[in-house]
């Protein structure tokens, strides 16, 4: 059994411990597990409770925030998962044989955020899930022998999904490839690729919409982009040479190279432009480059955040 002690009160206890690279782990936060692997440039938050009976696997550049507990027999988190606060997973039979969890890389789990691994969870690549949602493989309470519901099983979630905040799913549910579901929906039963679904309960609103390639929109929405982050810029006060090459599809940021179809970068990157990359990930333009994402904070805002040791 390895046990490391970090500062402030945090501790991993595992019978088999690997650890990456500039990996960071915030005060109070306990991780139990018996298999313990957690990648590069990873960021744990403060407060938080992993008790993981086989094996805790996060990916390299992951960022989890604070006041999570996490309970299943397995979790392994994707690259780059954005990992947000006061998430439960576990919940009842949380300590069940088939309580495993899966989250693909590139995805977001925001804020107060249930999942109930009575049953194993499988969330794909590029899925967002927004605050409050609820995903329950489990339910039941009135007595089943008198004729009350009950309802056990998985959920499989695939990628390039969006299922923004208060929606709720129940057992034994599959939700296909990119798919998005509106605000405060109930999904109680599948929901095939590439359709627009919510309601209560919920309903499929259109089939075979995405993936959908429109160049002359996503040319005026890049565009806008670029508008929007010129203002950005200004009120952070960052230099930054804005243009478009709608023929070749590239983007650039002084000297550095964003290209729409390869996905790729080329250039040196300083604050701006890594401040830049961010700003077009929150509007759904996401470069990886294998750095975690930085955005610069406004003037107005830094200099509030001494403490009287600085004076």
């Amino acid at each position: 059994m390895q046990i490391h002690r970090f500062e402030n009160g945090s501790y991993i206890i595992a019978e088999t411990l690997k650890l990456g690279h500039n990996v960071h782990v915030g005060p109070h936060t306990t991780i139990r597990a018996t298999e313990c692997v957690i990648g590069d440039d990873v960021t744990i938050g403060a407060h938080n409770t992993f008790l993981v009976g086989q094996r805790l696997e996060i990916g390299a550049l992951t960022s989890i925030g604070n006041h999570n507990t996490l309970t299943a027999r397995t979790i392994k988190l994707g690259e780059y998962v954005f990992w947000d606060s006061h998430v439960t997973v576990g919940h009842g039979g949380k300590f069940s044989p088939g309580a495993h969890l899966t989250v693909g890389s590139y995805s977001m789990i925001c804020a107060r955020i249930t999942l109930n691994t009575n049953h194993r969870i499988d969330i794909g690549e590029y899925v967002g899930i927004g605050e409050d949602v609820a995903i329950w493989t489990h339910g039941s309470f009135l007595p089943i022998l008198e004729g009350f519901p009950a309802d056990f099983g998985p959920v499989s979630i695939g990628h390039h999904v969006w299922l923004p905040a208060r929606t709720t799913i129940l057992p034994n549910r599959r939700i296909g490839n990119n798919v998005v579901v509106g605000t405060n929906s109930l999904i109680n039963k599948d929901l095939p690729d590439g359709c627009l679904a919510g309601g209560v309960p919920v309903k499929v609103l259109r089939e075979n919409v995405y993936p959908q390639a429109n160049p002359a929109r996503n040319s005026q929405l890049v565009q806008q982009v670029l508008a929007e982050y010129t203002e950005m810029a200004v009120y952070k006060d960052l230099h930054a040479e804005l243009s478009y090459n709608e023929t070749r599809h590239t983007i650039t940021c002084n000297a550095v190279v964003f290209d729409l179809n390869t996905m790729k970068t080329q250039g040196t990157f300083t604050r701006t432009e890594e401040d830049f990359r961010d700003y077009m990930r929150r509007r759904g333009i996401k470069f990886y480059t294998g750095k975690p994402f930085a955005s610069v904070l406004p003037q107005e805002y830094t200099h509030l955040l001494y403490t009287p040791d600085d004076f």
